[in-house]
């Protein structure tokens, strides 16, 4: 059997930086935290600057809040690109080109001389990260394939991409 369409590309050091954003952009749970700490950060940031807001106690509170918000901020922005660049140049299968083949019954993965094939029931939902899809599959394991911009150079193949998301009804967000 043909698949209906094949991306080709090798990834970057930057996709999966991009794609671990894109995921954590996209979920309600990292939305939640994020706002929830902007929100004790602005808080605290307000009793440290006006200290008549507050007791010495709450002020000391405000300090660590401030603390632990800018450590998270350090954290997503610095960190987890550092550690990501680590683990790329460390691991040569994540250097490894990719084939994504389109069949209708399933997405197959390769890479190097190995591949795996992914059931569209199990392929939760798209996310459009602009000239970026990430594909989230829930099933026995957790599996985040993406395509680069790059990979579908041709408007055509990125409208072609869609259509075949819509008939499979999976929707992109």
């Amino acid at each position: 059997m043909e698949p209906r369409l094949t991306i080709r590309f090798t990834p970057e050091k930057h996709d999966y930086v991009r794609a671990s954003r894109t995921l954590a952009q996209k979920s309600p749970w990292f939305l939640f935290l994020a706002g929830l700490i902007l929100l004790a950060v602005i808080g605290s940031a307000l009793l440290v600057i006006f200290p008549g807001l507050g007791g010495e106690n709450l002020r000391s509170i405000a300090q660590i809040v401030l603390l632990v918000g800018v450590v998270y901020l350090l954290y997503y922005l610095f960190l987890i690109p550092w550690q990501l660049g680590r683990a790329f140049k460390a691991n040569e299968h994540l250097r490894l080109e990719r084939t994504l083949s389109f069949f209708d019954t399933h997405l197959r993965m390769g890479f190097g001389d190995r591949g795996v094939d992914l059931p569209w029931e199990n392929l939760q939902k798209v996310v459009d990260g602009g000239d970026y899809y990430l594909m989230i599959f829930k099933g026995d394991q957790l599996v985040y394939p993406f395509i680069p911009g790059r990979a579908v150079p041709d408007a055509d193949d990125g409208e072609a991409l869609l259509a075949f998301f819509g008939e499979k009804s999976i929707p992109v967000i």
